[in-house]
């Protein structure tokens, strides 16, 4: 370390034969202009307060004014918005069984960084530039093991925010068929969807959404009450409907078939009132429906 600060006994003519750098001088200035600097927001303000962190614990803790001034200069950098970056490892007289673990180490951060990480986690981002500068300022002096394994461990765990990715949301795959009663979606002899039932078919178009290369067709069934002409015309109204509620919530209009079958496709008997309401229905399904044996 390059202690700056000199006793009262100490006369200029020793100071300057003592060899102090140009640091030990400016460092006073520079750490002012530094505290006086107003950071702003965002990840201006989170490299700047990372940064003089480092400038102060080493100014007035420490006594070493080339690293404090080092540390101050990169924050009013950052505090200006400038593209800050981890030091090269060449500018550090480093030991040699630590440049490989910090060559890794570097190069894992400039791809986060480079991967948009200061904009996605700024805070995280910051934190890991200064804390890896601190890293390498106490691994070339090698002889505070604490104050090394303090910066390596805020950088690792800074670094791990970074690099970390949301996992994606796994959406199940549509299953071949969804029926729909009829009965259960409107009201006797409409098309219009029921409102109770719109949360429900909310978590379908999700669902659909979530698989877009599947073609998927909604076919509407009647039972064999009225004539074949109309229960034609009611199952493409309610296939419709359906078909339009899905879209209205995101789902491509082109991922979808509409197809009306009337009476034609029953699953049931129409000859009593439980086989016909399982006849009357809208089916979502991702296969070609054949027809039933009747």
């Amino acid at each position: 370390m390059s202690f700056w600060r000199t006793g009262a006994l100490l006369s200029a003519t020793a100071i300057l034969m003592g060899g102090c750098s140009g640091a030990d001088f400016t460092a006073p200035g520079v750490m002012a202009e530094a505290q006086a600097t107003n950071p702003g927001s965002g990840y201006a303000a989170d490299l700047y307060k990372d940064y003089m962190t480092n400038a102060n614990y080493e100014f007035d803790e420490m006594e070493d004014a080339p690293d404090a001034v080092f540390f101050a200069d990169k924050a009013m950098a950052g505090a200006r918005g400038g593209n800050l970056m981890p030091q090269e490892i060449g500018e550090r007289d480093l030991p040699s069984e630590y440049v490989g673990e910090l060559t890794q180490a570097r190069g894992r951060l400039v791809s986060a960084l480079d991967a948009g990480g200061a904009s996605e986690k700024p805070d995280a981002a910051a934190t890991a530039l200064a804390s890896f500068d601190c890293w390498m300022e106490q691994q070339e002096e090698n002889f505070q093991p604490g104050d090394i394994a303090a910066c390596k461990d805020h950088f690792y765990a800074s670094l791990a925010a970074l690099e970390e990715r949301p996992v994606a949301a796994v959406v199940p795959p549509l299953p071949e068929r969804i029926t729909l009663a009829s009965d259960v979606l409107f009201d006797f002899d409409k098309a219009n969807i029921k409102e109770a039932f719109k949360p429900e078919l909310k978590k379908i178009a999700d669902l659909i959404i979530g698989n877009p290369t599947t073609p998927v067709r909604v076919q509407g069934h009647t039972d064999s009450i009225g004539s074949e002409a109309y229960n034609q015309k009611l199952s493409v109204e309610r296939a419709t409907s359906v078909a339009d509620y899905l879209t209205g919530e995101g789902v491509a209009q082109n991922q979808l078939t509409v197809e009306g079958f009337g009476e034609t496709q029953p699953v049931a008997s129409n000859k009593t009132a439980e086989g016909r309401a399982q006849n009357r229905r809208v089916d979502i399904t991702t296969t070609v429906v054949q027809t039933p044996t009747q």
